[in-house]
């Protein structure tokens, strides 16, 4: 209950005090602060290298906020491409755009061309390097240090160090869309927020996201959680007023041990969501451990594309010869969450209906996003063993009930025509079994073995589904890759029909209207 989520915030407050991180990052942002205000102009955004022997430190360091100025509170709406949008990669089918601290994101997008991609390139370095990179910076500096960890993060692959960004007395920097990006996010854990609890500005519209560190005058406590964290924060507006050096020092001298500063009302509020917290933990406390698998999958379908073929093909590649320790180990984190879902989907279907459909709307998103970016991985599986007839043989019933219960909450999908699919995954996770039959249907041709008409009658239903998909953008660009079993099948379809070949699928096809598919309008 409520003892035990305080005891663990107040112990993890005197870890983090205790870890000297917080000192050195003010130091370093002090440092940075004197500095500047030596020169004569000092307009637009600073950011300082330190390079320490355990570590290196970025601070970025802004111009004062201005409380009484409307801009404070303004925020941008972000939608569309690469071009158009640095923060792109946050956006998904169900989440297609996302608002964010107009000032921050000024003076993000004012440095982005001439400091921050070499800045980027740098931290790569060194992260590859295995060094330790902390990312600060205080009032505006913070929210733009967040901005800038966030941008990073996207390059970071799954097996190197992250960087750990901490703030101190930052406004919020984005709407609920991004903190519910974030929410099952490794990088939610990248965040270290330090605010004071009577004189942080919060705008309702922001929404917190990470861990923070709420200093009160003798105490400090650690919360992750987006509620607590609004309900804790507020006051007057004088961020850069506050010398954190002072408040870090009060902290060293006391033990956080007494919980009386706690409104009465945010302790019982804190109390009812530490009890569901817990029910949800005792539902669910095993996705935290899948996620780091799927993050490596995600990276697995990043690298193929690269190679210019689809991961389904390079996974079929590495079953019929092992390619590399990469592609073994992908099997493995296969192995995993598959067997997670399964046992989570048997859990649910013997659930009260109560909490069935509390456990269902809780994974339901997750859930979709595995079921088409894993099941591909199992078709090829099945194919490469000799299977046939995938759907109706060989398809694993919580593949199916996942399916079920996603089209049950009618959730339309994004299909924003001018929007980029180059990391879209297939609508249909059992896209390539369709594939793999039509490739079988072209090889009885050849043998002729079957009535030559049912055949082909067959070979057009199967052009006239993957049209429909084509049509109403559903299917990954990447079915379009050079060494894909589709374009293989393609390649064969094509000289059967020839002569023939007047549908709209053959017309986009034939004069490689393909190409441009998927790219933003």
């Amino acid at each position: 209950g409520l003892s035990w989520f305080l005891r663990k915030g107040f112990e993890l407050g005197k870890l983090v005090l205790s870890s000297g991180l917080l000192h050195i990052s003010w130091n370093k942002i002090s440092e940075l602060r004197a500095s500047r205000a030596h020169q004569v102009q000092t307009p637009g955004l600073g950011i300082k290298i330190f390079q320490e022997t355990k570590y290196t430190v970025v601070v970025f360091v802004a111009p004062p906020i201005n409380v009484t100025c409307p801009l404070n509170s303004a925020s941008t709406l972000l939608s569309g491409t690469k071009d158009q949008n640095p923060f792109h990669f946050l956006c998904s089918e169900k989440i297609s755009s996302i608002s964010l601290h107009t000032p921050a994101f000024q003076l993000f997008v004012s440095a982005y061309n001439n400091n921050l991609l070499h800045l980027k390139s740098k931290l790569l370095h060194l992260l590859e390097s295995k060094e330790h990179v902390i990312i600060t910076g205080a009032a505006l500096g913070g929210s733009v240090a967040s901005l800038f960890t966030l941008w990073l993060l996207e390059t970071v692959e799954p097996t190197l160090k992250r960087p750990l960004c901490i703030t101190f007395g930052s406004p919020l920097i984005g709407d609920a869309k991004l903190q519910q990006i974030l929410e099952n996010s490794l990088r939610n854990s990248c965040f270290l927020h330090v605010a004071y609890a009577s004189q942080t500005p919060i705008n309702t519209d922001f929404k917190p996201f990470g861990t923070f560190l709420i200093c009160f005058d003798s105490e400090c406590i650690s919360i992750d959680d987006p509620e607590a964290v609004m309900e804790l924060l507020g006051g007057a507006n004088a961020v850069d007023q506050i010398d954190y050096g002072q408040v870090l020092a009060r902290l060293d001298q006391t033990v956080m041990e007494d919980t009386r500063l706690m409104i009465d009302d945010v302790i019982s509020r804190m109390d009812e969501r530490a009890e569901k917290k817990k029910l949800r933990y005792d539902q669910l406390k095993k996705l935290n451990d899948i996620k780091i698998s799927m993050i490596y999958i995600e990276w697995y379908k990043k690298k193929s594309k690269m190679e210019k073929t689809g991961y389904y093909d390079r996974f079929k590649t590495h079953l019929a010869s092992s390619v590399s320790p990469f592609d073994i180990d992908i099997e493995k984190r296969k192995r995993e969450v598959n067997d997670y879902w399964r046992s989570l989907v048997e859990e649910v279907e013997k659930k009260p209906q109560s909490e069935k459909s509390l456990l269902k709307t809780r994974s339901l998103f997750s859930g979709n996003n595995y079921r088409r970016m894993v099941e591909p991985l199992d078709i090829a599986e099945y194919y490469h063993n000799g299977g046939r007839e995938y759907i109706t043989s060989g398809r694993s019933r919580h593949y199916v009930m996942l399916e079920k219960w996603f089209k049950e909450e009618k959730i339309e999908p994004v299909r924003c025509v001018k929007r980029d699919l180059s990391d879209l995954l297939t609508f249909d996770s059992c896209f390539w079994s369709e594939v793999e039959e039509a490739l079988m249907l072209i090889k009885c041709l050849k043998r002729q073995d079957g009535e030559r008409e049912v055949l082909v009658k067959k070979l057009v239903r199967f052009e006239e589904y993957v049209w429909e998909m084509i049509r109403k953008r559903e299917v990954s660009p990447e079915i379009f890759l050079e060494k894909s079993s589709f374009m293989k099948w393609w390649k064969e379809y094509k000289e059967i029909i020839k002569g023939f070949d007047s549908s709209d699928f053959t017309k986009f096809m034939n004069t490689r209207m393909y190409e441009s598919y998927g790219q933003a309008c």
